[in-house]
């Protein structure tokens, strides 16, 4: 069975005010043109299909004509939804959709498996949403008892709906995917500004042990925007990374899509990354007003870029002469060589910091002394309602 895994798609999304609807539209092409090639026998998004749960039409027909033309080419498209999306508008049309099209956005889905077969015989796909545990806790959990408030403990439980599923079926080989942070234990994945916090109670990330024993050979993860492998041994686990660069902080990534060969009973899924062609090269300069205008980066000027002027003194119309040699200009900083750490500190420099570490700061700045440990847990919920209602 061959396989190509694509996530986070974020169709409908912006770079610092730059469209990227063709962008988007060249990309999805790619990967339609090269499943058609490669002889795919199933595409599977792992979820974040749209940037906002109310996508703009164009993004909508975009997607609309990608899932036409893989099931005119005869590729089975399973498709899930992630944090970004709304899963019941996503899933809205599902019952009404053709053979060999699975959009899977309402956690009554989880725990069903899309059968298929190759000359090795059967092998079954679990589409999973992303599971909000404030919701999924209560749907999963047993009358008059919900689950306990984590990401751990709802993807438990539907590992277990799998579990059974796939002993039922008498499954042998079996493909997850799903939209979750997951990590394996000690190791730090790569992260990205562009990745929407899911923190819950704390923590958002799952451990990647838990989908160990399940009977599961590959899970097809979204989410991260990075491709990277969390686990090499059975099942497999993998990030196919995002369709485009959203945000500076992805400047060094390749983005891609993983085809993934699943063989005989018993042997590991091998995987192939292809990459993605980007509209631009994405650069991060710094320097004085004169080298970054002059030769030294004439390379650059075509990129999307984040320029930072360190002169001493703040140069004439920065901006100005910026934007006339960059004119895909992102963010334009003045950040002068030898300025006081400390003093900008003081000042309540904002960037880079976690929302709750903010709040953290402003405590202590008006109290004298850091929430205590009471005060910071009610913070951290009222901080999860909030976000959770803006999402």
């Amino acid at each position: 069975m061959r396989l190509l895994h694509t996530s986070d798609w974020h169709l409908g999304r912006t770079l610092h005010g730059y469209g990227l609807h063709e962008a988007q539209e060249q990309a999805l092409d790619f990967i339609v043109d090269l499943a058609i090639s490669r002889s795919v026998d199933v595409v599977a998004v792992a979820g974040d299909v749209f940037d906002r749960a109310i996508p703009p039409v164009e993004s909508l027909r975009v997607f609309n004509d990608v899932i036409e033309r893989l099931a005119g080419a005869g590729v089975v498209t399973v498709v899930t939804a992630g944090n970004h999306d709304s899963g019941d508008r996503l899933a809205i049309y599902s019952g009404i959709l053709q053979a060999g099209v699975h959009v899977v956005g309402s956690l009554a889905e989880v725990g069903s498996g899309i059968e298929l077969a190759d000359e090795f015989g059967a092998i079954v796909f679990y589409p999973l949403p992303y599971l909000e545990p404030d919701l999924a806790r209560e749907v999963l959990g047993t009358p008059g008892s919900k689950l306990e408030r984590s990401h751990a403990a709802v993807m438990d439980a539907v590992l277990d709906l799998i579990e059974l599923d796939i002993s039922t079926r008498g499954a042998s080989r079996a493909v997850g995917i799903c939209h979750a942070f997951v990590a394996s234990t000690g190791a730090n994945p790569e992260t990205s500004d562009s990745e929407r916090d899911l923190t819950v109670g704390g923590v958002q990330v799952i451990p990647a042990s838990i989908f160990a024993n399940r009977g599961l050979t590959y899970v097809a993860l979204g989410h991260l925007h990075r491709q990277q492998v969390i686990s090499s041994s059975e099942p497999v686990m993998a990030y196919s990374g995002s369709l485009l660069r959203y945000s500076l902080s992805e400047t060094a990534h390749t983005k891609s899509v993983s085809i993934v060969e699943i063989g005989a009973v018993g042997t590991l899924p091998e995987i192939e990354i292809v990459e993605i062609p980007q509209p631009r090269p994405m650069s991060r300069l710094r320097a004085g007003i004169d080298e970054l205008v002059g030769v030294n980066h004439e390379a650059e000027r075509g990129h999307f870029v984040e320029l930072i002027v360190t002169d001493r003194q703040l140069p004439d119309r920065m901006h100005a002469q910026l934007d006339a040699v960059f004119p895909y200009a992102l963010r334009k900083l003045y950040d002068p060589e030898g300025r006081d750490d400390i003093a900008s500190a003081e000042r309540g420099d904002a960037r880079g910091k976690e929302p709750l570490a903010l709040i953290g700061d402003f405590y202590v700045k008006v109290t004298g002394s850091p929430p205590a440990p009471g005060e910071a847990k009610l913070l951290r919920e009222i901080y999860e309602v909030v976000r959770g209602r803006a999402t």
